[in-house]
């Protein structure tokens, strides 16, 4: 038994959904789904109100989750189980936008897909169409898989706006990713040598991007991230704990000519934030990753970015980790000749205030 199934029994027990507004019902259902709408399939035949509670609320049925869940329900099943799954969802989420999260680990996942990824491409749901959001983990140690369900994904997304990749592995046999025309946001974690071929020109608009891996970077790093030209918003990140390295010999900087907002969370390579270089940035935030690593020693001297507005939001954890934050701060603000205002938290005002002394910028305190 699975802990939505715990849930579900425990909501079912109560034998109070009668004297609830549809309002209060809408968001425990939303609750139980949030992983997916194969959590509801229980509700189906409860009883009468549940059924059409679930059935008439469009939005329950917008996020499909091919993922541990789906594949542990429906392997050992006919296949057509899997697929018939998929077009109730696109039936019942009626002309939504819809999410679509892909969570593969082996060969026998991308079998099961076939029917699901199939039914996403019928005209008669509109599927495609209406796919605003790809989240896309691979799980598995080759790219084989994910050919085959490449192959299946229809040939355009016109609707995606939204694409996460986690591990994913470039097919190499010539594939082809759908042709993405409105996409604006990416997230990539630990992304492999990337195929220019895949791609096309999806990244050529892309204004948003997170981009980061959990510590050694390569130059193939850098050759992907020149793929977005029109970028306004970055997000640099390294996961782990200590140092990040940056592997191999690297390539010329490349400007990002119209970035206008620079995150860095983590510990990054200070080869990688040479290679930055940002003649337009406005707001430069200096952010720790879960295990309370900064970049902030390593700013001074390879980042050309200066800019107007600086925003370090450290939890109390740096105080304890790596060189003193005030000393390597101080030095880079000063360096910033064009910094108008630094952000920073409460517990840090007193060593800011030391640091920019006779100092133009304004301290913000939040």
């Amino acid at each position: 038994m699975t802990q939505s199934d715990i849930q579900l029994g425990d909501f079912l027990d109560t034998g109070h959904l009668s004297r609830m507004t549809s309002g209060i019902l809408s968001k425990i259902l939303c609750h139980l789904c949030n992983g997916g709408p194969l959590a509801l399939r229980h509700l189906l035949f409860a009883s009468n109100g549940l059924y059409y509670a679930a059935v008439n609320d469009a939005s329950l049925w917008t996020t499909i989750s091919f993922d541990d869940e789906f594949f542990e329900h429906f392997r050992g099943q006919p296949v057509e189980q899997a697929e018939s799954f998929t077009k109730q969802c696109l039936r019942w989420s009626s002309s939504l936008p819809l999410c679509i999260r892909i969570f593969r680990h082996d060969a026998l996942d991308a079998d099961l897909l076939t029917g699901p990824l199939r039914a996403l491409s019928d005209h008669k749901y509109r599927g495609s169409e209406r796919c605003t959001s790809l989240i896309w983990y691979h799980g598995g140690q080759d790219g084989v898989s994910d050919e085959r369900i490449l192959a299946l994904l229809p040939k355009e997304l016109p609707s995606l706006r939204h694409l996460s990749l986690s591990h994913f592995v470039d097919p190499k046999n010539g594939s082809q990713f759908p042709i993405c025309p409105v996409l604006e946001k990416v997230e990539m974690l630990a992304q492999a040598s990337l195929n220019r071929s895949l791609w096309g020109t999806n990244f050529a608009h892309v204004t948003t991007l997170s981009y980061g891996n959990h510590a050694d970077w390569y130059i193939y790093d850098l050759s992907t991230l020149s793929l977005f030209p029109a970028l306004r918003d970055l997000t640099l990140f390294t996961t782990n704990s200590g140092h990040a390295w940056m592997l191999y010999v690297l390539q010329p900087a490349l400007p990002f000519q119209h970035l206008q907002t620079l995150r860095l969370r983590g510990k990054l390579p200070p080869e990688l934030l040479a290679w930055v270089v940002a003649p337009a940035l406005e707001a430069l935030h200096i952010e720790a990753n879960d295990f309370g690593w900064t970049s902030i020693d390593t700013l001074c001297d390879p980042l050309s970015s200066l800019c107007l507005h600086l925003y370090v939001l450290l939890p109390e954890a740096v105080t304890r980790i790596g060189p003193p934050w005030a000393t390597n701060l101080s030095r880079f603000v000063l360096k910033c000749t064009r910094m108008e205002t630094l952000f920073v938290y409460k517990w840090m005002e007193e060593e800011c205030i030391k640091l920019l002394g006779h100092s133009n910028v304004v301290l913000r305190v939040l």
